[in-house]
């Protein structure tokens, strides 16, 4: 038997099997190239997807509650304003309303907008000052923090006479607060009148 596969090895190759052979090579360097291709689109596409996810793994083994999350607190003195009887033509009713922090971390205020066109507000924390704010068009990348224990002023201003005559009557505007506050998201204050000619 042995001699027989001898013999075999032994007899040179027809121009047959040397086309066959070269065949058989060339289809084996191109599925190896293939797999090869096909490894380093893999590497490509899961390098980015470890990458996150890594980073994801070490926020979370790093994330400190104690550090990132306390209690803001708003608390509003007088959240309602009486201004009784105005007349539109004494012009201008302002009213200051005493914003706290009572809670145990930053309180931010982060939008501010108002019931109607004929009433604007403006918030002073320290010497910072707010833009003024109404019904439509405010600022939408601003907001304020108020430290724990600090206090911020919200001056609010109503313009009786910007109804005109239609205006008259008894009327109730409100101030909204969007905060950070969880109990608290959407605070409001309000200023009732009654506004004569």
């Amino acid at each position: 038997m042995d001699n027989f596969n001898n013999n075999l090895t032994d007899q040179p190759l027809t121009k047959r099997e040397r086309r066959l052979l070269k065949k058989q090579q060339r289809e084996k360097e191109r599925l190896l190239l293939a797999r090869r291709k096909k490894i380093k689109k893999a590497v490509f596409v899961l390098l980015p997807v470890v990458l996150i996810a890594g980073g994801i793994i070490f926020s979370l083994l790093n994330y400190s509650p104690a550090e990132n999350q306390g209690n803001p607190k708003i608390e509003i003195a007088q959240k309602r304003y009486n201004a009784g009887t105005v007349s539109m033509a004494n012009g201008l009713v302002k009213h200051t309303y005493e914003i706290k922090n009572t809670g145990d971390s930053d309180l931010e205020i982060e939008r501010i907008w108002t019931s109607c066109h004929c009433t604007t507000a403006r918030l002073m924390v320290g010497d910072k000052e707010s833009p003024k704010f109404g019904m439509n068009n405010n600022p939408v990348f601003w907001s304020q923090k108020i430290a724990p224990n600090e206090v911020g002023q919200l001056e609010v201003i109503f313009d009786p006479a910007f109804h005109g005559s239609q205006g008259t009557g008894p009327v109730v505007r409100v101030v909204y607060l969007s905060t950070n506050d969880k109990q608290n998201i959407k605070a409001e204050v309000r200023l009732s009148a009654n506004v004569v000619q």
